[in-house]
C-alpha cells in the first residue's frame, strides 16, 4: 500500500508536505534541492531506497517549502528557511529524538539543526554535502547554471541537470526523474534553489556540532564534488568519512544498497547482507583502555586521589565552574570587569570580546553572570548564527524598548562570514552607550578557530569586521580556554547533583568507576554532552538510592557497559565499589 501523505503548518502559515515509511526510530530525511513526495514514489529507485531504509526505522520524507506538494509561494532562500521546514515537520511529529540524513544541500540543513538541537539529534548522516557553497563551481558556471535554467527548464535545461544527478540509470528512469524535477518546481524557483545551493555555507559553525557523524560521498559525483565531502568531514569534530564508489549523485541511485548498508552499520541497525562494510564512527564500546597511555594513567591517578568534593570551592560565578586555580582566578577577574561596567554609567564604551574553545560554556558563563547581577539589570542573550536579519534586528531593537541598563550576549559573533548585515546592524548599538546615553554592557562571544587572534583575523576581514574590532576597549579581550580533565570531571560532578536537585533526588556521591569512564571519553567533551548524560543516569536512580553508580551511566542491556567494564579491570579494579563524596 503506497503511504499517505499528510501535511503540517509552519507558524507562519505554510503547508509542509510531508510522508513516513516504516516504523521504529525515526530517520528524517532532509532533501537538497527538488521534490515532488506523489512522483518521486512512482519511480522504482527511489521507493526502493525509502523502504530499505524503513527496515528498521520511521523514514519521514518532505516537500521543502516551494517544491512538489508544499505550498509554492516562497521569497525566502535562506538557512534559516530549511530549518523552518525542518523543525514544522519535528514539532508536528512531537520527535523527542531522531537521526537526520542529509543530502546535499540538506547536509547543511542537518548540520544547523543538529547545533541548535544537540539533545533530540542522536545520529546526523551527510550524503553528498558541503560545508561552503561557493566552492562547488566557479563564478561563471553558476551564472551560466542559472541562466540554463531560467530559458531553458521544462526543455533541454532540466534533461542537463538529470544528466549531471544521475549518471548510470536507464532512458524510462531518466524519464521519470525529469518528470519529478519539471513537476517539482517552477523555473525560476528552481533557479533561486539553485542558487541558495551555492551560497549555502556552515563552514563558520560547523564545528560547534558535536552529535556523532558520518559523511558519505561518491568519488566521482559531478555535483558536489568528491573533495567538499571529505572537507565536510574534516570540519566536523570526529565525523566518519566514508568514500564510495560511483557517479550518482542522488542516492537512491547507483549501489544504493552500500550506501543503505553503511548507514544502518552507523546507526545500529542489523546488517543483513554479508558484504563487508567500513567501520562506523567508534562507540564508546570502541573505547581502549591502554594502561601505558598517558590520558590513562592521567585519569586514574587524578580520581583515585579525588574522595570528597566541594563544589563551591571551585566556582567563578554561580554554578560555572572551573578546576584550575589560575583559569579559575582569570575568570573571577573577567566577571568583575563586566560588572564594574553597570557602576560607571554614561558616554563610554562597555563592550567585551570573548574567544571561547567549542563547548566550554561560554553561553552559560554569561548567563551566570546575570544571574548574578541586580534584578535592575536586563539580560538579552540572541545567538547569531540561528537568527535572520528580521530577527536580529526585532532582538537588539528590544533594547530601546526597555530602555533599562542591560547585560546583552551576542552568541557566535562569528557566524554568517559572507552576509554584510549582521555588524551594520550591531554596531550603533556597540555605540549607543557615547550616541545615545544608554547603559549597555555587550559580550561579543565565537568560537572560530584555535584561539582570540584567529576569530578576530577571520572578522577583520568582514564587511564593517574591523569597525566592530574598533568598539572593543582595551583590556577588553579574552580567552575562554578548552575544558581539561578536571572541569570535564566538576562538570559532571556539578551536573550530577543540580540534575539530582531538579528532580527532588539527593545525589550524595558518584561512583569512581564511573567517573574514570566519563575521563576517557573523547564523545564527552563538552558541557552539554555531559549534562545530558547526567539527567540519563539520574532519571535511572532507583528509589531511595543517592548515589550514581557506573551501571547508572548506561541503559538496560547497553553493550557499551559491558565492554568498557571488561577493558577497565586491568587498569582500574580498585575504582568499582568507590565513591567520590559531594557537598555544595
Amino acid at each position: 500500500m503506497k503511504p499517505q501523505i499528510h501535511f503540517c503548518v509552519r507558524s507562519d502559515g505554510v503547508h509542509i508536505a510531508y510522508r513516513m515509511v516504516g516504523e521504529g526510530p525515526a530517520l528524517v530525511l532532509t532533501m537538497g534541492w527538488i521534490g515532488h513526495l506523489e512522483l518521486m514514489w512512482e519511480v522504482p529507485a527511489y521507493r526502493s531506497f525509502y523502504q530499505k531504509l524503513a527496515r528498521h526505522h520511521t523514514v519521514v520524507v518532505y516537500d521543502k517549502h516551494g517544491t512538489g506538494l508544499s505550498d509554492r509561494d516562497r521569497t525566502d532562500f535562506t538557512l534559516e528557511a530549511e530549518l523552518r521546514d525542518l523543525e514544522a515537520i519535528i514539532d508536528h511529529l512531537r520527535l523527542k529524538h531522531l537521526a537526520l540524513l542529509g543530502i546535499g544541500q540538506g547536509g547543511a540543513t542537518g548540520i544547523a539543526y543538529a547545533i541548535k538541537y544537540p539533545r533530540r539529534v542522536t545520529h546526523l548522516i551527510c550524503y553528498g554535502a558541503y560545508a561552503c557553497g561557493q566552492r562547488i563551481v566557479s563564478e561563471d558556471t553558476r551564472l551560466a547554471m542559472l541562466s540554463l535554467i531560467r530559458a531553458n527548464w521544462g526543455k533541454i535545461g532540466s534533461r542537463a541537470i538529470v544528466d549531471l544527478f544521475t549518471r548510470n540509470v536507464d532512458a524510462k528512469t531518466r524519464e521519470w526523474i525529469t518528470k519529478v524535477v519539471v513537476k517539482g518546481a517552477t523555473a525560476e524557483m528552481v533557479a533561486q534553489l539553485t542558487d541558495q545551493t551555492y551560497r549555502m555555507d556552515v563552514s563558520g559553525i560547523v564545528h560547534k556540532l558535536r552529535t556523532p557523524t558520518l559523511v558519505l560521498h561518491r568519488q566521482h559525483d559531478m555535483v558536489i564534488p568528491f573533495r567538499l565531502g571529505r572537507e565536510l568531514a574534516a570540519l566536523i569534530p570526529n565525523a566518519h568519512f566514508i568514500p564510495l564508489e560511483g557517479s550518482d549523485h542522488v542516492p537512491a541511485f547507483g549501489d544504493s544498497e552500500s550506501v543503505v548498508r553503511v548507514i544502518a552499520q552507523f546507526l545500529g541497525d542489523p546488517v543483513t547482507d554479508s558484504q563487508p562494510v567500513e567501520s562506523r564512527q567508534p562507540a564508546v564500546s570502541e573505547l581502549t583502555v591502554a594502561v601505558d597511555d598517558p590520558a590513562t594513567q592521567e585519569a586514574r591517578s587524578f580520581i583515585t586521589a579525588l574522595n570528597r568534593l566541594t563544589l563551591g570551592q571551585y566556582c567563578v560565578v554561580g554554578k560555572f565552574t572551573r578546576y584550575d586555580e589560575t583559569v579559575r582566578n582569570a575568570l573571577k577577574d573577567v566577571r568583575q570587569k563586566i560588572v564594574a561596567g553597570f557602576d560607571r554609567p554614561g558616554g563610554k564604551r562597555e563592550n567585551h570580546f570573548f574567544w571561547a574553545a567549542p563547548g566550554s560554556g561560554k553561553t552559560y558563563f554569561a548567563q551566570q553572570i546575570a544571574a548574578s547581577l541586580p534584578q535592575t539589570i536586563h539580560y538579552r542573550e540572541c545567538n547569531l548564527a540561528k537568527c535572520s536579519q528580521a530577527e536580529f534586528l526585532s532582538n537588539l531593537a528590544e533594547l530601546d524598548t526597555e530602555n533599562k541598563p542591560c547585560l546583552c550576549l551576542i552568541d557566535e559573533v562569528d557566524a554568517k562570514p559572507n552576509d554584510v548585515w549582521p555588524y551594520e546592524v550591531l554596531l550603533p548599538y556597540l555605540d549607543a552607550n557615547i550616541d545615545r546615553g544608554t547603559h549597555f554592557v555587550f559580550l561579543l562571544a565565537g568560537s572560530f578557530g584555535s584561539n582570540l587572534t584567529e576569530m578576530k583575523n577571520r572578522i577583520a576581514s568582514r564587511p564593517k569586521g574591523a569597525d566592530l574590532l574598533s568598539r572593543i576597549p582595551a583590556g577588553n579581550e579574552y580567552e575562554i580556554p578548552p575544558m581539561d580533565l578536571g572541569d570535564r570531571l566538576l562538570t559532571v560532578l556539578g551536573q550530577f547533583r543540580q540534575a539530582g536537585h531538579e528532580m527532588n533526588r539527593e545525589v550524595q556521591a558518584v561512583e569512581k568507576l564511573g567517573l574514570y569512564y566519563i575521563g576517557l571519553n573523547s564523545r564527552l567533551a563538552d558541557a552539554r554532552q555531559l549534562r545530558e548524560l547526567a539527567v540519563r543516569a539520574i532519571e535511572r536512580l532507583p528509589t531511595g538510592e543517592d548515589r550514581v553508580k557506573y551501571d547508572h551511566l548506561f541503559g538496560a542491556g547497553d553493550p557499551e557497559n559491558k565492554a568498557f567494564w571488561i577493558q577497565s579491570l586491568p587498569a582500574a579494579a580498585d575504582l568499582a565499589n568507590r565513591f567520590v563524596t559531594l557537598e555544595d
